[in-house]
C-alpha cells in the first residue's frame, strides 16, 4: 500500500515537471515570435517626436521618393560577373584587399542582406506652432524668439552704457527698435545684393533710396547700433545654441539627410545637418578647437538616432568607419570613396563589392560607398540628388545676406568682428529656415519666392516702430512723414490730414495771435485763459456760493466764474461785422 502511494507521487511530481516545461517551451516560443515580429515592425524605427500628420501637398520638394526607387527587374537582377585583364588569370575568387587590410567580396547573386535597414517611409513637415503660421514674421519668431531678442538688446545697452558723452542718436535701445533694426537687415540684403552696389548711405536719400530706411530710423542710429555689436567681446554662444534648440523643436526632419562642412567664418569650421527634400538646416555646429570627426558626426545626428533615416556623408565624413558608426544607430548612410582612402581595394576596375553590411558600387569613375541601405533603393540616384544640399542651402541662406547692412569699413573689417559675423549668419540661416517653414505649413503659401518673404519678413519687423511713429505727436517725426508711413502700412491718410488741418485752423482762427507776432511790453507774458485745477472764485466766496472754475484772469491769474470775469467786446478787440461768426451775428 505504501509502495503504490509513493509511486502516485512520483508520477505527479513528474507531471507537475513535465507540465512545467512544456509551460516554459510555450512562453519561449511566443518571445520569439513577438521578437521577430517586432523587428520586421518598421514602427520600431518610427521617430518619436515626428508627427504623423500629412506633409503640406503643395511644397515643391526637391526630389521624390519614386526618383530613387528601382524597378522590380532591376531589384532582382544580378550583377554581372567580373573579367580578369589581359594576360591574367581570371580571378575565381572575386576577393579584393584593400591598403589598410579590409577584404571585398565580389557580389555575384543579388541576395538581401541581414544587415539592410527597413525602408524609410518619414516626410517633411512643421511641428507645433508652425502648422498655424500665415506670415513671414510669425515663422521667423518661432526661430528667433523674444529671449533671444532680449539677449541681444542686453549686449547691445552694455556697450551703450560704457559710453559717458552720448547725444540723441546713442541712446538706450528697446525691442521694439531693436525689432525694426533686424528687419532693416533684412532690407538692405533685398536691395544692396547686386554685384557692384552703391554705398549704404543711398538707402536713407530721396533720389537712391526707400522711404522705409527714412521713416524707420536715421542713418546714424543706425550705424550705430552696428558699431556697438562690432565692440562687443562676446561671442554669442548662447545665442546661437537658443537658436538651434528652436530649429530642432519646429521642424520634423523627412528620412533622407545630408552631413557636411561649409565655408561660412573666419577662423571657425561650420559643420551642417540638412534635410535633402526641403533645404531645411536641422542641426549645426561650430567648431573652432580641434575634434574627431566622429564626436561631431555624433553631434549633428543626435536627434536621429534608431529612426531608419539615411545619412550622405560630405567628404569630410567620407568613410566606412563612419558609416559603421551610423549603422550602429540603425541609420543607413552612403558617401562618395575617394580612390586614395584606406578603404578602397586595390585592383578594382568593375562590379559590386560587398564587405559585411557595405557595398561599394563604380559608375563613371565614382565609388559609391553604401551602408545598411536597402536594396529597392538605387544608390546612384540618392547620392546624385542629396549629396550638394548643405552647400545649396548656405548659397541661397547667403543670397540675400544681411551683411550687406555693413557700413565699408566695417566690411572690410569682417573677421576683427567675431559676434557680428555670428549674428549676420544667424540671421541669414533663420530668414532660410522660416522661408522652408512657412511653405510647409497648412495656412501659408507655397509657393512664395524667397526675396518676396524676406522683404516681407524685413516689413513686418519694422511695422511696430512705424506704429510708434506715427501716433506719436512730436517735433522729429513732420507731417510729410507721417504721411510716407501711412502709404508704407497702407493706411488712410485721411484722418491724418483732418487732424492737421484742424490744428492749421486754430493756429490761424480769428481773435487768434501767435507769439512770434504779438508785441507785448516789457515784463508782460501770456498765460492760459484756463489752469490746471478747479478752484473758488473769490467774490463767490464772500456771498457764500462756493463756486469753482478753470477759467483765470490773465494778468493776476486769480480765478473767475463766468459772473465774475470781465471779457472784452468785438468792438475793443478790432473785429468788423464781416468777420463775426454766423452764430455771433444772430445773437446781435
Amino acid at each position: 500500500m505504501n509502495d503504490s502511494s509513493e509511486t502516485e507521487y512520483v508520477l505527479d511530481e513528474q507531471l507537475l515537471s513535465n507540465m512545467k516545461c512544456s509551460e516554459d517551451d510555450e512562453r519561449m516560443e511566443e518571445e520569439d515570435m513577438d521578437l521577430k515580429v517586432s523587428i520586421n515592425d518598421p514602427e520600431l524605427f518610427a521617430d518619436p517626436l515626428q508627427e504623423t500628420n500629412s506633409a503640406s501637398a503643395n511644397f515643391p520638394w526637391l526630389f521624390k521618393d519614386e526618383d530613387i526607387m528601382l524597378l522590380c527587374d532591376e531589384v532582382t537582377l544580378q550583377p554581372a560577373k567580373s573579367r580578369g585583364k589581359r594576360g591574367r588569370a581570371a580571378s575565381t575568387s572575386g576577393t579584393y584587399i584593400s591598403s589598410n587590410g579590409q577584404t571585398w567580396c565580389l557580389e555575384r547573386e543579388a541576395q538581401p542582406n541581414t544587415e539592410e535597414l527597413p525602408l524609410a517611409k518619414q516626410q517633411a513637415c512643421g511641428k507645433g506652432p508652425v502648422r498655424s503660421a500665415t506670415n513671414a514674421v510669425e515663422a521667423w519668431m518661432l526661430l528667433f524668439d523674444d529671449d533671444m531678442l532680449r539677449m541681444l538688446q542686453r549686449i547691445v545697452n552694455e556697450q551703450i552704457r560704457k559710453r559717458r558723452n552720448r547725444n540723441d542718436a546713442q541712446r538706450l535701445t528697446d525691442l521694439t527698435e531693436l525689432r525694426s533694426w533686424l528687419g532693416l537687415n533684412y532690407l538692405c540684403g533685398v536691395f544692396r545684393n547686386a554685384q557692384y552696389s552703391g554705398p549704404l548711405e543711398e538707402l536713407w536719400t530721396l533720389e537712391l533710396g526707400n522711404a522705409i530706411f527714412r521713416a524707420t530710423m536715421s542713418l546714424a542710429r543706425f550705424v550705430f547700433i552696428t558699431e556697438m555689436l562690432s565692440n562687443q567681446p562676446d561671442d554669442g554662444q548662447r545665442l546661437w545654441q537658443k537658436f538651434l534648440i528652436n530649429s530642432r523643436s519646429y521642424y520634423g526632419a523627412s528620412a533622407w539627410l545630408c552631413v557636411d562642412e561649409v565655408p561660412a567664418l573666419v577662423d571657425t569650421r561650420l559643420m551642417i545637418c540638412c534635410d535633402a527634400k526641403t533645404q531645411y538646416m536641422t542641426n549645426a555646429l561650430l567648431v573652432q578647437q580641434p575634434t574627431t570627426p566622429s564626436k561631431e558626426l555624433v553631434q549633428l545626428i543626435c536627434d536621429y538616432k534608431t529612426t531608419g533615416r539615411n545619412i550622405t556623408l560630405g567628404s569630410y565624413y567620407a568613410t566606412a568607419r563612419h558609416c559603421d558608426l551610423l549603422l550602429q544607430y540603425n541609420l543607413s548612410s552612403i558617401c562618395r570613396l575617394s580612390p586614395v582612402a584606406g578603404e578602397y581595394p586595390k585592383n578594382w576596375t568593375e562590379g559590386t563589392l560587398r564587405s559585411g553590411s557595405k557595398r561599394l558600387s563604380q559608375r563613371c569613375d565614382v565609388a559609391l560607398l553604401s551602408c545598411g541601405l536597402p536594396r529597392q533603393l538605387d544608390a546612384f540616384q540618392i547620392e546624385q540628388h542629396t549629396s550638394t544640399v548643405c552647400s545649396q542651402f548656405y548659397e541661397l541662406a547667403t543670397r540675400y545676406s544681411t551683411e550687406f547692412s555693413l557700413p565699408k569699413r566695417q566690411a572690410e573689417e569682417r573677421q576683427l568682428h567675431p559676434l557680428l559675423q555670428l549674428l549676420h549668419l544667424l540671421l541669414n540661416i533663420a530668414a532660410m529656415n522660416a522661408w522652408i517653414l512657412l511653405r510647409l505649413s497648412p495656412k501659408g503659401n507655397a509657393h512664395i519666392e524667397q526675396r518676396d518673404f524676406q522683404r516681407q519678413l524685413g516689413l513686418f519687423l519694422t511695422q511696430q516702430r512705424l506704429q510708434h511713429r506715427l501716433h506719436r505727436r512730436t517735433t522729429s517725426t513732420s507731417l510729410v512723414m507721417r504721411l510716407q508711413i501711412c502709404e508704407i502700412l497702407g493706411q488712410s491718410n485721411q484722418r491724418l490730414l483732418s487732424e492737421a488741418t484742424g490744428d492749421a485752423t486754430q493756429r490761424q482762427g480769428v481773435g487768434v495771435i501767435s507769439l512770434t507776432r504779438a508785441m507785448l511790453p516789457e515784463d508782460v507774458t501770456l498765460v492760459s485763459r484756463h489752469g490746471e485745477k478747479h478752484r473758488r472764485c473769490k467774490p463767490c466766496a464772500r456771498n457764500k456760493r462756493e463756486t469753482k472754475a478753470r477759467t483765470r484772469c490773465q494778468q493776476c491769474q486769480a480765478h473767475r466764474c463766468g459772473n465774475h470775469l470781465i471779457s472784452r467786446c468785438y468792438d475793443c478787440m478790432g473785429l468788423q461785422e464781416s468777420q463775426l461768426p454766423e452764430s455771433n451775428k444772430k445773437e446781435q
